[in-house]
């Protein structure tokens, strides 16, 4: 059974959204307030990680069942991330470690960044090597999908 417990993962709303803060509340100084309630859970001292460093990518190849949660990026940009590794499948034990937040790039030779949900997931199912090779960038989706995004040859040439 276990019917819904609904409400329990419901975000708390924003006292304003990001783009309604006004020069009246920046001069009264609740910009701070505002803009820490919006921002709240996400690390604004986070450090530029660059897209166009292979050292910023994890590479690994994992057979079927991987056992990986994966979620589609919000904010327009596609793409997904690992949510959550799962006991039950081959990533738990693998080497390098997956971590929650970790962009899904390249699963074997195909470039899946910025892809919906289905499709990628699609991807990962066409794949009928003994082991599937899945390349994943260990940053924020705002320097992977930003202006500081790597090229599609880039991707070819240091990372499929």
């Amino acid at each position: 059974g276990g019917g819904g417990g609904g409400g329990g993962g419901k975000k708390k709303k924003p006292l304003v959204a990001a783009d309604r803060v006004t020069p009246f509340d920046r001069w009264l100084g609740l910009d701070k307030d505002l803009e820490a309630e919006l921002n709240d859970g996400v690390d604004q001292d986070v450090t530029y990680v660059d897209p166009s460093d292979a050292s910023n990518y994890v590479s690994l190849s994992l057979v079927k069942p991987m056992g990986i949660a994966f979620v589609e990026n919000e904010g327009g940009c596609g793409g997904v991330f690992v949510d959550e590794v799962l006991d039950s499948g081959s990533a738990a034990s693998a080497s390098p470690v997956l971590a929650r937040g970790d962009q899904l790039v390249a699963v074997g030779s195909t470039l899946v960044l910025g892809w919906e949900f289905d499709a990628t997931l699609d991807a990962i199912k066409a794949s009928d090597d003994s082991a599937t090779k899945l390349v994943l960038f260990r940053g924020p989706t705002s320097f992977l999908y930003g202006p500081t995004k790597a090229s599609e040859e880039w991707y070819q040439e240091n990372l499929l």
